[in-house]
């Protein structure tokens, strides 16, 4: 089973191969290559060089919790998926200290759904689909585990209010690239099921002339 990003009626439209590297493009060149490194290595604390990587893993994880089987099978809305993704992220990043759990928080936010009116479920079953340790590792050099590592939502979101209280630039600095290359990957790849957002980015991006993973109407300039 190849693991898929975005279904519609059904049928996988983008897979999350494509969603991760499609993002990667533009982060790479909208951030990494234009030095956004040196700042957020500053943010969190480390050397540009491990800003990047983090970043780049960032966002390689941000969707990782779309693997559950039961999404992938059922083969429609992926409910609390960052939640999940960032119950992976926080196992996979601890090697990275204080900056990691910055990262999972970012991860957890990738939609900014932070105010929920219910609690987030436990999915029926924690396992990934087996296609997608092997993709992670390819894209990013981690390895995860092959069930997602549940703890109880409130306890979670009461240590993530912790370090948001303590590290809401960090946060945002890898957020912002983040949220910008999830949408504008979206935007690439879903033949127009894109969000407004992603709609903005590309026509903010087409009127600087920056093309940086093929995809504006005019091409690159």
């Amino acid at each position: 089973m190849i693991p898929c990003a975005y279904f519609s009626n059904g049928k996988c439209v983008e897979t999350m191969e494509a969603h991760v590297k499609r993002g990667l493009e533009l982060i790479e060149k909208l951030y990494i290559k234009r030095n956004y490194t040196a700042l957020l290595g500053k943010l969190l604390g480390v050397k540009p060089d491990v800003a990047g990587d983090i970043l780049r893993k960032v966002y390689v994880l941000h969707d990782v919790g779309k693997c559950l089987e039961t999404f992938q099978t059922r083969r429609g809305k992926f409910s609390y998926h960052e939640f999940y993704s960032y119950l992976v992220a926080k196992d996979v990043l601890r090697e990275f200290g204080t900056a990691g759990q910055i990262a999972s928080v970012a991860i957890l936010l990738h939609h900014h759904d932070w105010v929920r009116n219910t609690l987030v479920e436990r999915p029926p079953s924690l396992r990934l689909i087996k296609e997608c340790p092997p993709l992670i590792k390819n894209l990013s050099g981690l390895t995860i585990p092959g069930e997602v590592p549940w703890n109880k939502p409130l306890e979670e979101y009461s240590s993530v209010e912790g370090i948001l209280r303590k590290s809401l630039r960090a946060v945002y600095a890898l957020l912002l690239p983040t949220v910008v290359a999830d949408n504008y990957s979206a935007a690439c790849n879903r033949g127009g099921a894109g969000s407004m957002l992603g709609k903005e980015i590309l026509e903010t991006l087409e009127v600087r002339g920056w093309d940086f993973a093929g995809c504006l109407s005019s091409g690159l300039r």
